[in-house]
């Protein structure tokens, strides 16, 4: 008899994958799990950070053209000493403390419980597949994706990413990237500022044309559209300038994170915030400016009309939705063009907490409702 989903999770969640650490060990764990079920196991090797990392691909019921992929992440969110959310899983009533218990341990523990119940039933392949580094940027699904034979043959596949949404369909969600603009002017006594190029006054209109160009784009939005807020955003997250208190400053940056909804001209976007650059530092001669642009995760637009679609709402009892925060599904969709919902067991509202949680009751739900896909997909 195996342990049940609760007990899997305490397992996982107990296997430290923070930020900075491994995700090996838990990457043997689940191997060994899923060769006990008679699967068959393919670890994708990488790194993050100058730290080994390690993919696991999972793949019950043969070689075959598979359908259903069950996704997730093995990593976590960092955790400090003091909080209740550790690497030391805590039960209190029905409820499971610890970090990674709800984002989402808890969620790969239902996916390999279903695939435990529904083993010998499957007539068509099922993939697990799960990655590293997905908190600091999906950097192990886009790994998958750049080596997407791993996962075997996709055609008419679907996939299932279990990222927590309370078991609500997610068709949606803005996209992710980040640039940092860097200001460099000319450096002098502090005693005859006029004599230097003052980074921190370009970087002072910047920022103020940067907070514009957001309510720019609020009063852009859609009000009636179903992402909240309605447009797409950008935060000046990261502000540094200068060198000492007795220099003019000769450098100054900007880190901005913005998040674009789906259907947004990026070009457009982003062509308007290197011109927030451009005016700022036309406003201070001597200072010019340089825009290090990081990749873009695409946003998420799952179209209402795929079977796994309808097959989700009428499973679990709601209509599709859209969430505010990333997720690895538009990797998956539109890299390895598979259809794809984010649906999984315990609340956003729980996850990156001091004292992350899952419901017993969610665990137990999400794994019911994996287990049901997997016979509407592949028995």
């Amino acid at each position: 008899m195996r342990a049940d989903v609760v007990t899997l999770t305490e397992r996982l969640v107990s296997v430290d994958t923070a930020p900075g650490l491994s995700t090996n060990p838990l990457v043997q764990l689940l191997a060994d799990e899923a060769r006990t079920l008679g699967a068959l196991v393919s670890v994708q090797d990488g790194q993050h950070d100058g730290v080994p990392q390690q993919n696991l691909i999972v793949r019950f019921g043969g070689e075959g053209p598979a359908g259903l992929v069950l996704a997730g992440h093995i990593d976590t969110v960092p955790w400090s000493k003091g909080q209740r959310a550790t690497a030391t899983p805590e039960r209190a009533g029905a409820t499971l403390y610890g970090r990674g218990t709800c984002d989402m341990k808890g969620a790969v523990a239902a996916q390999l419980e279903a695939a435990a119940a529904q083993a010998q039933n499957l007539s068509r392949p099922l993939v697990l597949c799960w990655t590293y580094a997905e908190e600091v940027g999906c950097h192990g699904a886009v790994a998958v994706v750049n080596q997407a034979g791993l996962l075997g043959d996709l055609v008419d596949a679907r996939c299932i990413v279990g990222e927590p949404t309370g078991l609500v369909p997610i068709t949606g969600h803005k996209g992710y990237g980040a640039v940092r603009f860097e200001l460099t002017g000319r450096p002098a006594h502090s005693s005859n500022p006029w004599a230097g190029a003052d980074a921190s006054m370009a970087l002072g209109c910047l920022l103020r044309n940067l907070h514009d160009l957001r309510e720019a784009l609020l009063a852009e939005g859609d009000p009636e559209g179903p992402h909240d807020p309605p447009c797409s955003t950008l935060n000046t997250g990261i502000v540094a300038a200068g060198s000492a208190r007795n220099i003019v400053p000769a450098t100054a940056q900007v880190t901005v994170e913005y998040r674009p909804l789906p259907g947004a001209d990026l070009d457009e976007l982003r062509g308007r915030m290197h011109a927030c650059m451009q005016r700022a530092c036309a406003a201070v001669p001597g200072v010019e400016g340089l825009a290090h642009w990081d990749e873009l995760r695409t946003p998420f637009d799952q179209s209402h009309g795929d079977r796994l679609v309808s097959w989700l709402c009428e499973a679990t009892g709601h209509g599709p939705d859209v969430v505010p925060f990333y997720t690895e599904a538009e990797l998956y969709r539109g890299g390895l063009a598979v259809p794809t919902v984010v649906c999984g067991p315990g609340s956003i509202e729980q996850a990156h907490r001091v004292d992350e949680s899952v419901a017993f009751e969610q665990l137990a739900a999400g794994q019911q409702l994996y287990e049901d896909a997997i016979a509407a997909f592949c028995c």
